[in-house]
This record gives structure tokens, sequence and C-alpha cells, in this order.
């Protein structure tokens, strides 16, 4: 078990609460059922989770006690907040710049992994080819170039500042996101068919919405240049893999880095782990922001959001503030 995790545990201890710990985050491949998370949490007044179990409609009706579900991160794609509201149950998030903007940082990695080919030069190097396969070392000279960025939230913005020193152009597509932000960051807002047609690298941090759900299909991809690239740090199913594989194997894009995938793990059958489109992809298992301090704030930050619910006090971070009053009444809150 991680330190973080006994240190969490004993601070909900010390606060009089009895707490059950599920599988390892290592486990993603062994996620919870609806079954077992409604059989084991019918006694449960708080849910701390992550991105690998759904929290349905179900499991909202059924756990009759259930005060707050904590999402570790910002993104709450797998839990029914809908459902949870009309419940009276809230939902919160956990913004720890740790954990945003250390998924900044992996993304602009991938983005600079790209760019100078590193996978590939990695690979030569391995294999005894050395530069024998010249062509395929040649990197993108990154000054005068654009960077599309779709969804300028606190990933996203940090993004847009990091990259900011490398000469690049910066277009950013978020209809929800006031004309002055992309004044002080020194970005252009542009609607998504242009920021596609004129990047040379895209980089998501939407969150997942239907409306985003498959917003990378094949007439997106078919927009951008031959030698442009996308990155996803954000949620798989934000891009159609089928599409991203026919636009890899038929060149219509130069290459991608996914740290997220429609189906986590990845299944050994997809498209994009074949060997045909092998030195066009970089891929990770959705670890772009871990590091040492966003595992424990994200893990401190769900066990005082924990806290706050269980004293009658609804935390600043929850994501369905609609959902107070109900909650009130429900567990005689004054």
């Amino acid at each position: 078990m991680s330190d973080v995790w006994v240190e969490g545990k004993k601070i909900l201890e010390d606060n009089g609460c009895e707490v059950v710990l599920g599988r390892l985050q290592i486990e993603a491949d062994r996620p919870y059922s609806e079954e077992e998370i409604v059989k084991g949490g019918r006694d449960v007044d708080a849910l701390l989770v992550i991105a690998r179990e759904r929290i349905t409609a179900r499991v909202f009706g059924e756990l009759k006690r259930l005060r707050i579900v904590v999402k570790a991160g910002i993104g709450v794609d797998n839990i029914d907040v809908e459902a949870a509201t009309r419940l009276g149950v809230l939902v919160a998030n956990t913004p720890v710049p740790a954990d945003y903007v250390g998924v900044a940082e992996g993304a602009v990695a991938r983005i600079l992994a790209l760019a100078k080919r590193l996978h590939v030069c990695d690979r030569n190097v391995k294999n005894g080819a050395w530069t024998r396969e010249y062509d395929g070392l040649r990197g993108v000279y990154m000054s005068g170039k654009t960077l599309g960025i779709i969804g300028l939230g606190r990933i996203g913005s940090q993004v847009a500042r990091l990259m900011s020193s490398w000469g690049m152009r910066i277009l950013t597509y978020d209809p929800h996101v006031p004309e002055e932000k992309t004044v002080l960051l020194d970005v252009e807002l542009a609607d998504l068919n242009t920021l596609l047609r004129e990047s040379d690298f895209v980089s998501i941090h939407t969150v997942l919405t239907p409306e985003t759900r498959h917003m990378i299909d094949e007439n997106a991809l078919k927009k951008m240049k031959r030698t442009a690239y996308i990155i996803n740090t954000a949620r798989g199913p934000i891009i159609d893999e089928e599409a991203l594989y026919k636009a890899l194997s038929e060149e219509w894009i130069a290459g991608a880095a996914l740290d997220v995938f429609d189906k986590e793990p990845i299944p050994l059958e997809s498209p994009l782990l074949r060997l045909e489109v092998a030195d066009k992809l970089i891929l990770s298992p959705h670890v772009a922001g871990l590091n040492p301090e966003m595992e424990r704030g994200l893990t401190l930050a769900q066990v005082e959001r924990c806290l706050e619910a269980l004293r009658g006090e609804p935390p600043k971070s929850t994501v369905n503030p609609e959902a107070v009053p109900m909650w009130k009444r429900r567990f005689g809150v004054k």
C-alpha cells in the first residue's frame, strides 16, 4: 500500500471514519462492476474514486446512506452527476496543481517527443540501426509552427503557458472560454475547423461529454495537415480510434501520442497496436500526470472533501451545487 494511502486512511480514521480500501490503482484491468459497488457499498457514507469505475444511477439509487462521491482529478465523466443531483448526493472533484500541471507537462513532453522523433531514435539505437533509417529521424523545427489546443481549462491553459516560449503560434478552440482569457494567455481563439486545418500539433484538453465524444472523427482528421500530429491526454473516447488508425495507416496525418483510450487497458486486438503504425504512435497507460506530488495531493484532497461533507459542509469543488438543498434536507444539515 502506498505511503500516502496509509496517511489518508489514518486521517479518516482519526476523524472517526471506518475505512474500507478497494483494489489498488495498478489493478486497472479489474474495475469493480456495478453489482460489486452496490453490494459492497450499502453501508458507506462516502465513495472516493478514480477514473476506473463507473458510478451509475443504479449505484446512487441503491446506496441510501451515500452523501458524497469524490473523484481524484478534475474529470467526472465516469460518474452519473445528473442522477446524483436528482437524488441529493454531492459529487466533488479535486483540482490540485500537481495533477493538472503534471498532465500539462506530460502533454508538452509528448508534443516534443513526437516533434523530435524520440521514439524512433530510441528504437534505432537499441536495434543497431543507428542512422541507417535517416529520413525517419528528421524532427520538426518548432519555431514558427502552430499549436492547436482544444479545451482551455486548467490543463489547456498550462500547456499554452509552457509552450509560449517555443516561438509557436497558439490557436485554441473552447466555446466556453471568454475572449479576455485568450488575451491574457496570448493565444488566438479559433473555430474547430480552422484549428484543425492550420495546426501542426493538436493537443486535446477538453472534458468528455456527449458533444465531445468522437469529436475527432474521420472528417476532423481529414482536415488536418499530412505533416500534423495529434496528442490526447484528456479522455480516450474524444478520438474515434478506428478513424485514427485509418488516418495513420493511410498517412492523412504524421503521428499521434495517446495517454488515454476508448477502453482501458487498451485491448490487445486494437488496431492502434498494429506494427504498421508503431513508428507513428507514442502510447502510455493513462499516466501523463503521474508523479509523487500528484498522488499525495489528490489523495489528501479527496480525504478533505470527504470530511467536509461528513461535517455537513458542501465542498467548494462540488460539481453539482444544485444538489445541495436536497442534500441538506436528506441528511439534516443546517
